[in-house]
């Protein structure tokens, strides 16, 4: 080979790298360009947000809070059925916490379920819990605090536990799991670190949305890998999706957040009252799962579907709205009532 050849092939190599070079370059240039894009588009709806229940925290995992001291009347519009609630100094559902108080006091962690949307204080499940377990034949003197946030998920909950467990200073701590705690929320907007949490190339996730939408009318011809809501809740379960795996990582934190300080960790797992209570129910396999962390974790769960399965839904839901109603808060009460008691009854270095 002539010394003009070798010199033209090399040439040609140095013309390829550089390319790949550039290219390369360019790539990550348009990814930098193409996340503060985003990022800014999210800090500026984060300042023109309005809502007189949440408040955006856009500083904090938790993504967003609950306003204190709003007193709000609502109505389910479908069935007028109006319900109020009052959030107390600390943005939590129900009375002040008196963290000075001799009582022993429990932590109810949870989304809209625990909250108990769609009903009044008195029919939520924590209080009518800490009712029942100041009579007979419990005779417990707790006070229960309410810290169902409507919207969030395990992640979420989480991080509300792992910011307030050394402040309130728990005898107990207990969750309620619902369906889709594996989903993200979508209460606020999302945060980008949230939407595009399991890809590395956030352009390209958006590229393949983009492709879906416009030349597959959203059709999922291209997977995005985007943290976005499922329709099907249980396949992201039991598929071990990086949402499940995320899920169930928190779980595992929560429990090991309060075993570090000697606090029991109770699990309630809610059905979806959407849904019929029996053969045609569709999401046994998520309780199954959730069921088998909790006995792999060593951690104490309570699933309600045991004991409210086979009964009308219409029964135990708010009329027009779906979310459980008091009689369903009643029934799942006198279920958890001799957990709780028992969890409490046993010595703990929580306080």
């Amino acid at each position: 080979m002539s010394a003009s050849s070798k010199s033209g092939i090399g040439s040609l190599a140095g013309s390829v790298v550089l390319l790949l070079v550039s290219s390369l370059l360019a790539l990550v240039v348009a990814e930098f360009i193409f996340r503060a894009y985003k990022q800014i588009g999210w800090q500026r709806a984060v300042k023109y947000h309005q809502h007189v229940l949440y408040l955006m925290l856009p500083d904090s995992p938790l993504e967003y809070a609950l306003r204190p001291g709003v007193n709000r009347e609502n109505e389910v519009v479908e069935s007028g059925i109006k319900w109020s609630y009052q959030l107390n100094a600390d943005g939590f559902r129900g009375d002040e916490f008196d963290v000075q108080s001799n009582k022993k006091r429990v932590l109810f962690v949870g989304d809209s379920y625990t909250f108990g949307w769609g009903v009044d204080q008195q029919e939520v499940l924590p209080y009518q819990l800490q009712q029942l377990l100041a009579g007979t034949p419990y005779a417990i003197d707790a006070e229960i605090y309410n810290l169902g946030v409507p919207g969030y998920n395990t992640l979420q909950e989480f991080h509300l536990l792992n910011q307030v467990i050394d402040r309130y200073s728990p005898e107990l701590v207990m969750l309620g799991y619902v369906m889709n705690d594996a989903q993200p929320q979508a209460n606020v907007h999302e945060r980008p670190s949230v939407r595009y949490r399991y890809v590395r190339s956030w352009l390209l996730a958006f590229i393949k949305e983009q492709y879906n939408y416009y030349m597959h009318k959203g059709e999922a011809v291209l997977a995005t890998g985007l943290n976005l809501p499922d329709k099907d809740f249980v396949a992201s379960v039991v598929e071990n999706q990086p949402k499940w795996v995320a899920t169930r990582q928190a779980l595992t934190d929560m429990a090991g957040l309060a075993r570090s300080r000697g606090i029991p960790f109770i699990l309630v797992v809610f059905p979806s009252f959407n849904m019929h209570l029996d053969r045609r129910y569709p999401f046994r396999p998520i309780h199954n799962e959730v069921n088998a962390w909790a006995a792999e974790a060593g951690v104490t769960s309570v699933d309600l579907l045991d004991y409210l399965q086979d009964i009308d839904r219409e029964v135990y839901r708010v009329s027009g709205d779906g979310h459980p109603n008091g009689k369903a808060f009643e029934s799942a009460a006198e279920v958890l009532a001799p957990v709780v008691y028992g969890a409490l009854k046993t010595p703990s270095s929580g306080r």
